[in-house]
């Protein structure tokens, strides 16, 4: 112990030129407002989750869907690829009860398609070859040149 005392004793003089010079660093960054965290990460968007409350089966006179219909849609948000296959798998009548599919008569003798209120979302088929579509079914109800 009496070590470090003597140490301090010999450097006194230095030791407080230190310690001055610190505390005029720090004022002096204090006034600057300098600030030395690091900077953080830009953040970024991972996942989105819509939560919704129920809806009643469908009312045909309101135009409310049923709650499973609207998750079935919100499952594939932004993933329009599959969605075209979840849309494949559906019958005609539940495929009028989704906003986010169509029925097409045109494509392979009538299937459940990725689309809404403008039509499918491809308009072409496996190969590439684009498909002139008069007419498909949205919620239910022809669109287009509907046959009479």
């Amino acid at each position: 112990m009496s070590e470090i005392i003597d140490f301090i004793k010999e450097n006194i003089q230095e030791i407080l030129v230190i310690i001055i010079v610190v505390l005029f660093l720090l004022v002096l960054i204090n006034i600057k407002g300098v600030d030395l965290n690091e900077a953080k990460p830009e953040s970024k968007l991972v996942q989105q989750v819509t939560v919704e409350t129920f809806v009643s089966n469908n009312d045909e006179e309101s135009g409310i869907l049923s709650s499973s219909s609207e998750i079935f849609c919100e499952s594939y948000l932004g993933n329009s690829a599959d969605l075209e296959s979840g849309c494949n798998q559906l019958t005609e009548s539940k495929c009028g009860e989704v906003k986010c599919c169509v029925y097409s008569k045109i494509v392979e003798n009538g299937k459940c398609v990725a689309g809404d209120m403008n039509g499918p979302t491809y308009k072409t088929d496996k190969d590439g070859k684009l498909l002139t579509m008069d007419s498909y079914y949205y919620l239910g109800k022809c669109r287009g040149e509907c046959p009479t």
